[in-house]
């Protein structure tokens, strides 16, 4: 058997032993090299990724750190672009939409909302509108993409929203769009249309409790302030 095709037997039988390990020990146990190294997995077939991994963690800090870091630099240690950059963005999006989960009190407390809207809004190169709907006692209820586009010249219809809340058994929602240009100064026509959609949801007897602008590294509401 030459060495070559050792070191690929050598390499399938760690991945099986590491997923063997996983399957009867869990995660809790494991370190950010050791989780991160399994992920790579699924992105780089056939190849040595440990040493991958620990390039990473070495270079980023921790596991939460890469999953947030450009996708350039992690492409540029790991190699295999088409893989990791998929890997890359899915893993920031899952966590993106789970770090809140639904029946959260806390979201409105505080600059809390303003970090989640960020990350939900982190890598986003188009105008989304975000709906999120809160029960009577502040209990993050769930959201909803309404509209891609400039939220000025949106053509989503505000009935959307209403259902949206009723839906899920709220009567709040906040707002919220981006500016991926970064600015964070609200146009005319976005304090228009965000006395349009307060009127809307009032008649609904449904309360508006922010319009938010989210920018690249900053958010503002601009309901409020009116």
């Amino acid at each position: 058997m030459d060495s070559e095709k050792q070191l690929k037997e050598s390499r399938g039988g760690h991945r099986a032993r590491c997923k063997k390990r996983l399957l009867s020990e869990g995660c809790a146990g494991m370190t950010d090299e050791e989780l991160l190294e399994m992920l790579l997995f699924y992105a780089i077939p056939r190849k040595d990724v440990r040493s991958r991994a620990d390039a990473l963690i070495e270079r980023f800090g921790s596991l939460e750190n890469v999953i947030n870091a450009e996708i350039e630099e992690v492409v540029k240690i790991t190699g295999f672009p088409r893989g990791v950059e998929m890997l890359m963005m899915l893993l920031r999006e899952t966590t993106a939409r789970t770090r809140v989960i639904e029946g959260d009190s806390t979201l409105l407390d505080g600059d809390r909302i303003k970090d989640f809207l960020l990350d939900l809004y982190k890598g986003k190169e188009v105008e989304v509108v975000y709906a999120l709907y809160f029960a009577s006692d502040g209990r993050y209820l769930g959201k909803q993409a309404v509209f891609r586009g400039d939220v000025s010249s949106a053509r989503f219809s505000l009935r959307t929203i209403t259902e949206g809340v009723i839906r899920v058994g709220g009567n709040s929602v906040v707002i919220a769009h981006n500016h991926p240009s970064g600015s964070l100064v609200p146009s005319n026509d976005d304090l228009i249309s965000t006395k349009r959609i307060a009127t809307h949801l009032s008649a609904n007897e449904i309360t508006l409790i922010e319009h938010y602008i989210v920018g690249k590294d900053d958010v503002v509401g601009i309901y409020k302030e009116q």
